[in-house]
């Protein structure tokens, strides 16, 4: 029984809303879906998948996109340097120095060197991966809180717009009170 009166509350609210919106000759203007400008997830991930952070710059992210940006470029630039420091240890340390004799505590050295900078590199490397996967997932869910933000602002517009019309509306379990106020 409780289900059927919420229904019929339901439906007269609505009804009455129409009512409201065609006596006043439409002055209630609410917005439509294709008013509100929503963005799309997959749009968002695709274009973080093809260059980190554009997807929260497609969302108005846009702190959140400069530090993807900047950080994947400066872990990717992190990494290029690391690997010229690895190659040129590696080439011109290591290998005259293991030519000469390979067990020799110079070459092993060398070695050493030429590895930590190889370790470095692949550090560099598995975080800018990181920083871009956080892009593309950042990119997703922001899309979704920034839809659900402009739906939001949207339906506070309406009520705003319903408040003008001067529809009152009272609900307990037993009754339902709707009031309109209009001053001519």
């Amino acid at each position: 029984m409780k289900r059927q009166s919420t229904k019929i509350h339901l439906l007269l609210i609505q009804l009455l809303v129409c009512l409201c919106t065609i006596f006043w000759g439409g002055q209630a203007g609410f917005a439509e879906e294709a008013d509100i400008h929503l963005v799309s997830p997959i749009a968002a991930v695709a274009r973080s998948v093809v260059m980190p952070g554009w997807g929260q710059f497609y969302t108005q992210g846009y702190l959140q996109g400069s530090v993807s940006i900047v950080g994947t470029g400066g872990l990717l630039f992190g990494s290029l340097l690391a690997h010229r420091s690895f190659r040129d240890i590696y080439d011109n340390e290591y290998v005259p120095a293991a030519k000469k004799k390979r067990d020799s505590s110079e070459a092993l050295s060398y070695y050493n060197l030429a590895n930590q900078r190889f370790k470095l590199r692949q550090f560099f490397l598995m975080a800018a991966a990181g920083v871009w996967a956080y892009s593309i997932i950042d990119s997703y869910v922001g899309a979704n809180l920034y839809n659900a933000k402009t739906k939001a602002n949207s339906l506070i517009d309406d009520v705003k717009q319903i408040e003008e019309l001067g529809v009152q509306f009272g609900v307990t379990p037993t009754q339902l009170h709707i009031g309109i106020v209009k001053n001519f």
